[in-house]
């Protein structure tokens, strides 16, 4: 089963003014609804205070590695973040091992990564899909 995104990646770079607007509001509101300040929002992101006011207030359009890195430190989906669409956390959130779990995968070579997936899915008894 493959799952598409309603937006690709390279949509980032196409965003009008109106889209931009509305990223910067859910960037907002999920700062808000967080209770943080601009500062502490900020702090995990290595980007400046300004540059997010700019975002928030849409003047500015964020680049699609620091969407990734805002929905994979603040535990959102792509999707939402980008066009609003769907939830707006994984139905299921990762916990702090299976995050480490991910990103070791990631880090991995191609064949390395199948090999070691094969091997999971046999130790658990899922399917090979």
């Amino acid at each position: 089963m493959s799952y598409s995104h309603p937006f690709s990646f390279k949509d980032v770079h196409r965003l009008s003014m109106e889209e931009a607007n509305d990223i910067g509001q859910r960037i907002r509101k999920l700062r808000t609804d967080l209770g943080m300040k601009q500062a502490d929002f900020v702090a995990a992101l290595d980007i400046s205070r300004s540059y997010l006011s700019k975002i928030e207030s849409g003047t500015e359009q964020p680049g699609r590695e620091l969407l990734l890195k805002i929905a994979q430190e603040y535990n959102l989906t792509f999707d939402w973040l980008l066009s609003g669409v769907g939830n707006r956390t994984p139905l299921y959130p990762l916990n702090d091992q299976e995050i480490q779990l991910l990103q070791a995968f990631r880090a991995l070579p191609r064949e390395e990564a199948e090999t070691h997936l094969k091997l999971m899915l046999q130790r658990s008894g899922s399917k090979i899909g």
